[in-house]
């Protein structure tokens, strides 16, 4: 069997719980995610110097003379935040395939030590895809502080499966 034929096939949940497909997704209603996640100046440090050893992000006098004036966490690790509490956004059984990728990433304020982040994600539009059996979801992910001020934003691309046209 060639890899595309088996990626369209899709057996439902033998658990008895219902799946959503693509048109069965509930669009402009955000979610935020049941868990937080307290940024800490450990946890920017040990991220930042391993993955981005930016001055700011991994010394606190280096941080002071930045137009921010305090440790700052790096747009990769808080987008890894905000990938990790999407996971924790109640949501049903979907018939998600894969990530297409993401548009539209924007870094709208610094994340410090102290911060209590939180993930907030709508669902915002469906789009047809080239092969009829799927369609495009977009939603809105964004990462906020304690605040409610949006510190990341992006918009994820999934793609689906639409419901199984039934014969007969």
């Amino acid at each position: 069997m060639n890899p595309q034929s088996e990626s369209t096939q899709y057996a439902p949940p033998v658990n008895g719980t219902s799946i959503h497909y693509w048109e069965d997704i509930a669009l402009g209603q955000p979610k935020e995610s049941t868990q937080t996640f307290l940024l800490t100046a450990q946890a920017i440090k040990e991220f930042a110097l391993v993955w981005d050893p930016f001055g700011p992000h991994i010394d606190e006098a280096a941080a002071a003379r930045s137009p921010i004036g305090e440790l700052f966490a790096a747009g990769v690790h808080l987008l890894s935040i905000l990938i990790r509490l999407s996971h924790t956004v109640p949501h049903e059984e979907s018939a998600s395939i894969a990530a297409r990728g993401w548009d539209e990433v924007r870094f709208h304020r610094p994340a410090v030590a102290g911060d209590i982040l939180r993930a907030r994600v709508t669902q915002l539009e469906r789009r047809d895809d080239r092969r009829p059996e799927r369609g495009l979801m977009v939603a809105r992910f964004e990462l906020l502080n304690q605040r409610d001020e949006v510190v990341v934003s992006l918009l994820n691309n999934v793609v689906m499966l639409r419901r199984p046209v039934v014969n007969g």
